[in-house]
């Protein structure tokens, strides 16, 4: 019955995975968003990040932002997935300037693994004009605008080094963590109410115990060993597609 009740909870969907033990030393694969931009009026900036379930709300970061002259840095982690696409949302509505001079994905050690620059900014959307700069260029939105934004194109999928090998880690720590906490609370509960009664029940006990607590912290982490999977899969289908490329090009 616990095994039936814990894979009725793992099929139950997760939006938001849960890492109850995060990962304390990542290496140095990890990517980052690094954009170096200033506005000319208040607002709120957006990146829709598609990780391959397409753009969603989920997976966006947002950057609120105020005029100034100078432009500021700023820069974002992002999940250990593959990156295949990418969109700008400069404000969320009305006329407005986003200068940018710098638009970039780096990695843990500062290294520039793809640079953006105007061309890369397409499907624009109630977007004026993309003004060229001495460093950078402008985004200038048209007046009345309600859902202005600009795709940016990727010259290829981005696959984070180490990317299986880190949520792999990351999924046997979590779930570790957790089925030892319910251990821990569900052990608290059996001698709290004295339910033994000789030394073999106590250890056919705990290791019962033990076993529900791993059911159910696989169950509890469902969406981070989901999405570890997903996302292992379509890094190899990206690589696949790679291989294929290289293999017709003469």
């Amino acid at each position: 019955m616990a095994v039936i009740f814990a894979f009725v909870a793992y099929l139950v969907p997760q939006k938001i995975p849960l890492e109850y033990y995060p990962l304390n030393n990542p290496s140095s694969g990890l990517q980052y968003l690094e954009i170096t931009c200033a506005s000319n009026v208040n607002g709120e900036a957006q990146f829709y990040l598609d990780f391959g379930r397409g753009m969603n709300e989920l997976e966006k970061i947002r950057l609120p932002i105020g005029p100034s002259e100078m432009a500021f840095t700023y820069t974002f982690p992002l999940q250990d997935a593959p990156l295949v696409g990418l969109r700008l949302d400069p404000f969320m509505g009305g006329a407005g300037e986003l200068t940018i001079t710098s638009f970039r994905i780096i990695n843990r050690r500062e290294e520039e693994l793809c640079r953006f620059t105007k061309d890369s900014m397409v499907g624009l959307h109630e977007v004026a004009e993309v003004v060229p700069l001495d460093k950078g260029w402008k985004l200038v939105m048209k007046p009345g605008a309600s859902d202005p934004y600009a795709f940016v194109q990727l010259a290829r999928p981005l696959v984070p080094e180490g990317m299986n090998e880190r949520n792999l880690k990351r999924c046997v720590l979590s779930t570790g963590y957790l089925a030892m906490m319910l251990c821990i609370l569900l052990l608290a509960v059996y001698f709290a109410l004295r339910l033994f009664t000789s030394w073999r029940g106590i250890v056919r006990a705990c290791v019962f115990l033990a076993f529900i607590s791993l059911l159910f912290a696989v169950a509890g982490n469902r969406g981070l060993i989901k999405n570890s999977q997903f996302y292992a899969k379509k890094a190899h289908r990206i690589a696949v597609q790679a291989a294929k490329t290289q293999a017709f090009v003469p």
